[in-house]
């Protein structure tokens, strides 16, 4: 019996040298291959390094990563990139046709990097990226004897300077398993979890959204109200639309976010949201200070009350339960990072500002968390930023956008911006707000739903 426990733990603990690096996460691991080149690739210095070529290497099961050098001024970087089939459109004669290739994307799903600084040869940090989404990565780097970690997105920590509690070193071979393991309660792996549930919601309200398009048209002042009648928003009285709009759906920005989410109410409740619970104030002030009579004679918080109250309201319906804005937890407060950086060195991450929002250039990195943390949620943006009209040192909530954040059927992140009927590219949407100076964006949670039926949409 002795004879055969050895044996059998002896057959145990060779077997991984048969197989290659596996994690729950499904991320490409060059572990195996890291380990074969360590000696020529990690601990030459950089002239030794320079003078090797490009190679290909496969792991045990086929799978194929390319192993490079790229320089900068300062650093060089040793690159372990796993490969990749790119979709590429080739123009001839005959037309367009489109081609499958072979790549091997630095940046892509579990490319690894090591960097050195090319003066002396120290290491500056390891970094892996862990998601789809080339944005979210990894990163290890040497502090006295041991190493630290951070969890980066879209520039932003998640996590910045854990310690992992080996020397760096070691990490240069680890598998992504063994690093999980070493900081799976420190790092906030939660982010890039394989967990997405209910996004078939997500497809179809964007499927509809887009169809829908071309049947709106934009005026300000205008939605339609509980019975499906056009009405001026700020007075609810009938409205007609110019003659040019006569047969498409008319509505401002505000109409349009309730446009949405009415597509989810009416399948529960039979009929649209009222208007006058929607115009309700959310914000006190004191009527004999600036703010106050600033707002008395502006209406500064017009875009933030409606969407505060149309996501109270959409609650409320789902919970068959009435609830006032302030009971409701519908506002994005979250502060999931620490840090960002950018060209100008790292600084303390800009976080939620009460009846405020966020700053647009750290929306995309919270609207990333959203998406994998509040799956089956959209967001109603209420925009603040100057009243260009009036007195541009008034800041206003004037307009309002629907976001979706989302995970494709690829596993990649993406941002669907929808404003005044029409979706907007999310890199054209956030230009639009940081060119707008002193802008805040405003975010109210409403869950999705599979009966989805805004009004003058046919199936």
């Amino acid at each position: 019996m002795k004879k055969f426990l050895i044996a059998l733990t002896s057959f145990v603990l060779v077997m991984p040298v048969f197989y290659a690096e596996y994690n729950s996460f499904g991320i490409p691991d060059s572990a195996e291959i890291r380990r074969d080149i360590a000696d020529e690739w990690f601990k030459q210095d950089f002239e030794s390094i320079r003078m090797q070529n490009v190679q290909i290497r496969k792991d045990v099961t086929g799978e194929t990563y390319q192993v490079s050098l790229e320089e900068d001024t300062k650093l060089f970087y040793i690159y372990v990139s796993p490969r990749a089939l790119i979709n590429i459109d080739v123009f001839d004669s005959t037309g367009v046709k489109t081609v499958t290739e072979e790549a091997f994307p630095v940046t892509g799903y579990g490319s690894w990097v090591y960097a050195r600084d090319k003066a002396n040869g120290t290491p500056s940090y390891i970094r892996i990226n862990i998601s789809k989404t080339s944005d979210v990565f990894i990163q290890f780097r040497p502090n006295k004897n041991v190493a630290v970690a951070d969890f980066v997105i879209y520039n932003s920590y998640a996590a910045r300077g854990v310690p992992v509690g080996v020397p760096f070193e070691k990490l240069l071979t680890m598998s992504i398993t063994q690093l999980y393991e070493l900081t799976k309660k420190s790092l906030p792996w939660k982010y890039i979890e394989n967990n997405i549930f209910d996004q078939d919601s997500k497809y179809l309200m964007l499927h509809v959204l887009k169809k829908m398009q071309e049947k709106i048209a934009v005026e300000d002042d205008a939605m339609y109200d509980e019975n499906g009648k056009p009405v001026s928003i700020l007075e609810g009285t009938p409205r007609v639309c110019k003659e040019e709009n006569k047969n498409k759906l008319v509505m401002s920005s505000c109409g349009y976010v309730k446009w949405v989410v009415d597509g989810f109410i009416d399948p529960l409740a039979g009929s649209y949201l009222k208007r006058e619970p929607l115009v309700e104030p959310t914000v006190e002030y004191d009527p004999v200070g600036l703010q106050g009579g600033i707002n008395s004679k502006y209406s500064i918080n017009f875009s933030l009350d409606w969407t505060r109250n149309i996501a109270a309201a959409a609650l409320s319906v789902r919970a068959k339960k009435t609830y006032l804005y302030k009971d409701t937890g519908v506002d994005v407060t979250v502060e999931p990072f620490t840090a960002v950086f950018s060209d100008k060195g790292v600084t303390n991450a800009a976080g939620y500002i009460k009846n405020t929002g966020y700053q647009p250039e750290h929306l995309r990195a919270l609207l990333y968390v959203l998406a994998r943390t509040e799956c089956d949620y959209f967001y109603l943006a209420a925009i603040r930023q100057s009243d260009r009209k009036r007195s541009p040192e008034v800041k206003v909530f004037n307009d309002a956008a629907v976001i979706i954040p989302y995970v494709d059927d690829k596993g990649m992140f993406r941002i669907a911006v929808y404003m005044e009927g029409k979706e907007i590219n999310y890199n054209d949407f956030e230009r639009y707000l940081i060119n707008a100076k002193d802008c805040f964006v405003h975010l109210t949670r409403v869950k999705t739903s599979k009966m989805f039926y805004p009004q003058g949409y046919q199936p």
